[in-house]
C-alpha cells in the first residue's frame, strides 16, 4: 500500500497545478516532449531496476461512534473515520506531486469532502482532514518538480528516483 504522507496536503494541489501551469506556458514544445516522454518510459525503466507500482489507495469515511466524537481547534467536528483501500490504478508515488499510473500518464487524486458542514475525518495517523481521495485522474505531468531549495525537470527527477531505489 502507498504511503498516503508521500501524498501533498490536498490543499496543496490547487496552488502546485497553478505554478506548474505557469511553468508549461514558458516551456517550449521540445521540453514538454521531453517531459511526457520521460512519463512514458518510467514504468519499464521501473519495472527495470525492480521498482514495482502499488495499487494507488482510495478512501472513505466511516461513521464514529457518538461518544468518540471530538471537536478540533480548528473548529471542525471529528466524526469520522477514514479507512484507506487499494484502489484499481496502479503505479509509483513519488513525493513531490508525482504518481504515475501504470497507463504511462501522471495522475492525480480526485478530492471529495468527509461530509457536509463542519465534519472532518481522523486518519490512522492521528491527522484530520476534510476531504478523502475518491478516484485518480490523468493530468498533464509536471514539467519541473520542486525541491527544497531549487526546481529539478521532471525526467532528471525520474532518473533520481530510479537511481536512489538501486543504492
Amino acid at each position: 500500500m502507498i504511503d498516503l504522507s508521500t501524498l501533498l496536503d490536498p490543499m496543496a494541489w490547487p496552488r502546485w497545478l497553478a505554478r506548474d501551469a505557469e511553468r508549461r506556458k514558458v516551456a517550449s514544445p521540445e521540453v514538454l516532449a521531453l517531459v511526457e516522454q520521460a512519463v512514458r518510459d518510467f514504468p519499464a525503466a521501473a519495472f527495470a531496476g525492480g521498482l514495482l507500482p502499488a495499487p494507488l489507495p482510495l478512501e472513505h469515511a466511516e461513521k464514529l461512534p457518538r461518544g468518540e466524537h471530538r471537536e478540533t481547534t480548528e473548529g471542525a467536528r471529528v466524526r469520522h473515520r477514514v479507512v484507506a483501500e487499494p484502489g484499481g490504478v496502479r503505479g509509483w508515488s513519488l513525493g513531490r506531486g508525482v504518481v504515475i499510473s501504470m497507463a504511462q500518464t501522471a495522475v492525480r487524486p480526485v478530492y471529495a469532502p468527509v461530509a457536509r458542514g463542519d465534519s472532518a475525518a481522523l486518519r490512522q495517523d492521528g491527522s484530520v482532514v476534510r476531504v478523502l481521495i475518491s478516484a485518480w485522474e490523468p493530468y498533464p505531468a509536471p514539467v519541473e518538480v520542486e525541491l527544497d531549495d531549487r526546481t529539478v525537470p521532471l525526467p532528471d527527477y525520474l532518473l533520481r528516483v530510479l537511481g536512489d531505489h538501486r543504492r
